[in-house]
């Protein structure tokens, strides 16, 4: 019987460092505890009580160094040989590689009224984008931004929502930043100023408009399904 990838199962990178797996741990907890499905029929509970299983066997197991390395040498050592250069009709049978986020939000467009507040890479201005790496962007680069929505009443994006390929933060007024990474998501969605990861609260936002949050978040979650 394969091991299974502990990984996988968090959602995160084999490089990943700690912070990373302890986020994906957290989120994965929410996501499966099975308290969320008690009132659900048996199967349900099973199923989540299982997804739970494996949610704490993974962090067991990757937050502890030498499990972890342990573990990478037997994922190593169970990797097929590589079978050398493929044909070119071999090639031509793969599927496509799957889209960044930056290119399935390519081309989407927001209303921003009665202020701009949303912006999707490569158009977020500098000065916005700074102020928020500033705030709550901890361990980001300029680069690595594809979503800022900005919810500040004068626009300095101090508050407000940042999201990378990999994760989605969130910095409320007075309140500390939080973050959930995107390999344990499948849904983000946007109810008036409400916006819910798996059903669950994230943040209220005050000044973007609710469609352009919609409109947004509809994207985003439909890349989501596709990759998660």
């Amino acid at each position: 019987m394969s091991q299974e990838d502990h990984y996988e199962v968090l959602g995160v990178r084999p490089e990943a460092p700690l912070w990373e797996i302890e986020l994906a741990y957290k989120g994965r907890r929410s996501q499966y505890h099975p308290d969320r499905y008690a009132a659900g029929d048996e199967a349900s509970v099973a199923w989540a009580t299982a997804k739970m299983q494996a949610v704490n066997k993974a962090y067991a197991v990757l937050k502890d160094p030498d499990q972890r390395e342990r573990f990478d040498r037997t994922q190593a050592s169970a990797r097929p040989a590589d079978p050398g250069p493929r044909t070119e009709r071999a090639k031509a049978a793969e599927p496509p590689p799957l889209r960044s986020l930056r290119e399935a939000l390519e081309g989407l467009e927001f209303s921003n009224e009665p202020f701009e507040r949303v912006f999707v890479a490569p158009h977020i201005p500098r000065k916005k984008l700074l102020g928020a790496l500033d705030s709550y962007g901890e361990r980001l680069r300029a680069q690595d931004v594809v979503v800022l929505i900005d919810d500040t009443v004068f626009g300095g994006a101090r508050e407000g929502v940042l999201i990378t390929e990999t994760q989605i933060r969130c910095k409320a007024k007075f309140e500390q930043a939080e973050i959930r990474l995107l390999g344990c998501l499948t849904e983000i969605t946007a109810h008036g100023a409400h916006i819910r990861i798996q059903g669950e609260p994230f943040i209220s936002l005050s000044i973007p408009n609710p469609d352009d949050l919609r409109r947004l978040f509809r994207a985003v979650s439909h890349y989501l399904q596709e990759t998660n």
